[in-house]
């Protein structure tokens, strides 16, 4: 889509995604190696009282639905920046989905294009946020 195509306030959402045990353990082995993610035992004994996905797995696997829509396709020319804040642990077969919906545009001065910022709410099968944040994208008009 275009800059001029987006609306404040238009909201999409993603296909579920299901993260397994094991889902949880490969990603948290080979990019988050916290003991929470990669050890079952010590896992348990956390406050989290099981394996927990990385925050940053939970972000991601999402932000793959958020792509395969194919909304940002080829206008897209690179974010600027993102917040991020981690709501509630993502625990094993936990089905998460993420609404982004556009909460401000900028158009440049050159009117070639536009900064498109999308709220990013990720929850869970309960509909209980995992995650909420914000993510700034420069689409091309």
């Amino acid at each position: 889509m275009k800059f001029s195509e987006f609306n404040v306030g238009d909201t999409f959402t993603t296909q579920k995604v299901t993260l397994t045990k094991q889902d949880i353990i490969d990603f948290a082995n080979q990019y988050d190696p916290q003991y929470f993610h990669i050890n079952e035992s010590a896992a348990n004994k956390s406050p989290y009282g099981s394996i927990i996905a990385s925050g940053f797995q939970t972000l991601s696997v999402v932000w793959a639905e958020w792509i395969k829509m194919d909304i940002l396709g080829t206008d897209c020319l690179g974010g600027i920046g993102a917040e991020i804040k981690w709501t509630k642990p993502v625990k094993p077969n936990d089905q998460l989905y993420g609404k982004f919906t556009v909460i401000e545009k900028k158009a440049s001065s050159d009117n070639l294009r536009g900064l498109v910022t999308f709220e990013i709410i990720i929850s869970n099968q309960k509909q209980e946020v995992v995650l909420e944040g914000a993510s700034k994208i420069y689409i091309a008009n």
